[in-house]
């Protein structure tokens, strides 16, 4: 069989990009998420909490992959601004061509063109598999562990389970995807992967979204709706979350204005402590919690590392939070912090004032309901302590 060689991304111990998910998965820095990584199982990176940034090996695909084939020419100018809190690329943008096709400006690879304005059988390639199935695309091939419990529930994931693979992050089965009859192929890539995406747009049209932070997984989101023509899927739900964090705002925020707090996942053997690029730290703020001043001024990621002599230095914080998995359970190595004398002597942690909440690198509305469950619940206890 013919495979399209694709070096693995090396993911630091840390779970990063997100992928996303939780659930013993893990993300990678390629995707952006806060100290859980974004679940993907191998490869990039993928996991429950916002890790460490992690970096990638291997040749970047930008030089090999970009400007060869049909839907893989041209710049990536056109791409929107960056999102608030981020300082990776903008989305990329979506326009409808005079035969009624989509183009597809500021991807990985540059101008794709020809993309069907209505997509009937998609190729999933990594950090898109969890987006699709929420948006109720099954797709007809997808990388191996792109579609993981941990980011999808028990129920969504079984409309996937058995979609079959195409190759992993060892390399993709040419063969396959032909077999598959793919009319698109869509995917993300933070530099750290090797595919020659040139090949595969010989097969059908392939969109590869830019990834330069685990965040940028979800930023990436209303793209890849767009293109499968799920928008108003996507903005049904995005409207709802907006919501419901709106309301926990509206409620509790005048009496948690004046409470700092602060957000920590364990990976590699570190402490993450989430910054003002994470996804989490944008939710948080969203229901109307101050965050801890220290980690927003200007953060050169969307984490960054607390060592243990410094634990310390939280003693201000009125609470903190730790992130669990998607099921509620704990991500491993908190326990060896939470234990730490240090961590036990923190005054929000001896008051209780220690909240559990949805891994922030779960890049599914899944995941961010049940994140909203957690920050509701303590934004209701943090209020009245």
């Amino acid at each position: 069989m013919k495979f399209v060689s694709r070096a693995a991304a090396v993911v630091t111990a840390a779970v990063l990009l997100a992928a996303s998910a939780a659930c013993g998965s893990s993300d990678d820095p390629a995707d952006g998420n806060d100290i859980a990584a974004v679940a993907t199982t191998a490869g990039p990176a993928t996991s429950g909490s916002e890790s460490a940034p992690a970096s990638s090996a291997g040749s970047s695909v930008a030089g090999s992959s970009a400007a060869t084939g049909s839907s893989a020419a041209g710049s990536s100018a056109g791409s929107a601004a960056a999102a608030p809190g981020s300082s990776g690329p903008g989305p990329a943008t979506v326009t409808t061509a005079s035969d009624g096709t989509h183009t597809v400006t500021g991807t990985f690879t540059g101008e794709v063109t020809g993309v069907p304005a209505k997509p009937q059988r998609v190729v999933a390639l990594w950090r898109t598999g969890s987006e699709l199935a929420e948006l109720g695309v099954v797709p007809v091939g997808s990388l191996e562990g792109e579609f993981l419990e941990g980011e999808l529930g028990a129920d969504l994931y079984r409309s996937v389970a058995e979609v079959p693979t195409v190759g992993s992050f060892e390399g993709v089965d040419i063969e396959k995807v032909i077999a598959a009859k793919p009319d698109l192929i869509i995917g993300m890539d933070n530099g750290g992967l090797s595919i020659d995406y040139a090949t595969l747009a010989e097969i059908a049209p392939t969109v590869i979204l830019k990834i330069a932070e685990p965040t940028d997984v979800w930023r990436n989101y209303p793209v890849v709706a767009e293109i499968v023509d799920k928008t108003s899927d996507f903005t049904t739900k995005n409207a709802d979350l907006d919501a419901k964090l709106g309301a926990i705002a509206d409620e509790y925020g005048d009496k948690l204005k004046d409470k700092s707090v602060t957000a920590f996942g364990v990976s590699a053997d570190e402490i993450w402590i989430s910054t003002s690029k994470s996804l989490l730290y944008q939710r948080l703020a969203q229901a109307g919690f101050t965050y801890n001043p220290v980690y927003t001024d200007d953060p050169e990621r969307y984490v960054t590392v607390l060592t243990a002599e410094n634990i310390p230095n939280l003693a201000d914080q009125a609470a903190i939070f730790y992130q669990t998995n998607l099921d509620g359970s704990p991500i491993a190595g908190n326990d060896i912090v939470q234990k730490q004398e240090s961590y036990q002597r923190l005054p929000a942690v001896k008051a209780g004032r220690e909240y559990p909440v949805t891994s922030g690198v779960i890049y599914t509305f899944v995941g961010a309901d049940e994140q909203v469950e957690d920050i509701r619940a303590a934004a209701k206890a943090l209020a009245e302590s």
